[in-house]
């Protein structure tokens, strides 16, 4: 057994010096841009959407199932250790537990995960970020605020009865025509699709989520239809390696704004309101009521159906998730945590202020 420890800590030893490498190379972003982000990312995406695209079913839910599993059984082996009294059999299983973590670390930063310490997408995209006029929040929020109105009057009873395939097909053909975001992403084969259950993730409050091991994005399909466009594009922006929230929150606003379908558009003027008018709430409180009345009824009838719907999975799977998504993304290169999905206003104004005209 002493052995098999000996060889289970020279394996350690190894992993960690190499993630330690893979962690060095990401504080060097034109690097990373280069190399990892323009070379090695999309060889990996074009092999795991090849082999993923035609399994109907998400098989990165199935994939986590199996880790959840396995961890389990090194839960179990290393506590039978502990009150055996066999301390290295526990120690053992320990190490092997770390290695698991270590690969999937490994991994994670490998297939996918460099892409947050690439250049920002502002950098790439020219966008002046120095938006601290009022005026400017002001006038955004106001147009948003006149699309949303506008779009939700277009919608049909057949807009609102859209399939879950559908929304996905088109938002994937949305990616792939898409002109105004090639230069900045990656698209090879964008596939969308529903959870195994829709039970665990509306209990971990989630819309959407990707998995970068199976190059997979995946979309609540049992929240109210208005959020699902824009999730599913916003998800297609992180399969296209765009990592931080606030970037694939505007590259899903892009893409849905650049859709002929009014149920696209208003799902990312929607979202685009409510994101404004809480940064309005922030910074200038009478504006913030003001704009507040110019929201239309139906509108506000969304966002009320839409607040009943997660309201009703509140509790400590919810807060638990939430607290571990935070830190997520604080650990990879985003210090803001959950705040960073506001930081999207900043993009949303510079992107209008370079795109006036597409706005």
């Amino acid at each position: 057994m002493k052995e098999k420890i000996i060889l289970q800590l020279k394996w350690n030893s190894l992993l960690l010096v190499l993630l330690v490498v893979i962690w060095w190379l990401s504080t060097y972003s034109g690097l990373v841009e280069r190399f990892y982000s323009g070379k090695f990312f999309p060889v990996y995406s074009i092999i795991a959407q090849t082999l993923t695209v035609w399994i109907p079913f998400s098989l990165g839910d199935y994939l986590y199932g199996l880790l959840v599993v396995v961890f389990l059984a090194f839960f179990v082996k290393i506590a039978r250790g502990v009150f055996g009294k066999n301390y290295l059999l526990a120690l053992y299983y320990v190490l092997k537990a770390i290695k698991a973590v270590l690969i999937l670390a490994i991994c994670f930063y490998s297939f996918w995960g460099m892409n947050y310490f690439r250049l920002p997408l502002e950098t790439r995209m020219g966008l002046n970020m120095d938006v601290s006029e009022p005026c400017e929040l002001l006038e955004t929020t106001a147009i948003c605020i006149d699309r949303a109105n506008l779009f939700r009057k277009k919608l049909n009873e057949g807009d609102l009865q859209m399939t879950n395939n559908e929304i996905f097909r088109k938002a994937e053909a949305l990616v792939s025509g898409n002109s105004s975001l090639q230069p900045y992403i990656f698209s090879y084969l964008p596939t969308v699709k529903s959870p195994v259950t829709d039970l665990l993730v509306n209990y971990t409050g989630i819309a959407g989520y990707f998995n970068p091991f199976t190059q997979e994005a995946q979309v609540n399909t049992s929240m109210p239809i208005f959020s699902k466009p824009f999730t599913a594009c916003h998800e297609l922006g992180h399969q296209a390696g765009i990592g931080f929230e606030d970037e694939a929150n505007l590259v899903g606003f892009i893409l849905c704004t650049e859709s002929e379908d009014a149920l696209f558009q208003y799902a990312a003027y929607y979202n685009a309101v409510f994101m404004l008018l809480k940064q309005l709430a922030f910074q200038d409180g009478e504006a913030y009521l003001h704009l507040l009345k110019l929201v239309d009824s139906a509108v506000l009838q969304d966002a009320k159906e839409e607040e009943r719907y997660w309201r009703q999975f509140d509790g400590i799977l919810n807060d638990a998730s939430s607290r571990f998504y935070n830190g997520y993304l604080q650990f990879n290169n985003q210090p803001e945590g959950l705040r960073r999905y506001s930081r999207m206003t900043k993009l949303l104004i510079a992107w209008r202020r370079k795109n006036a005209s597409g706005f």
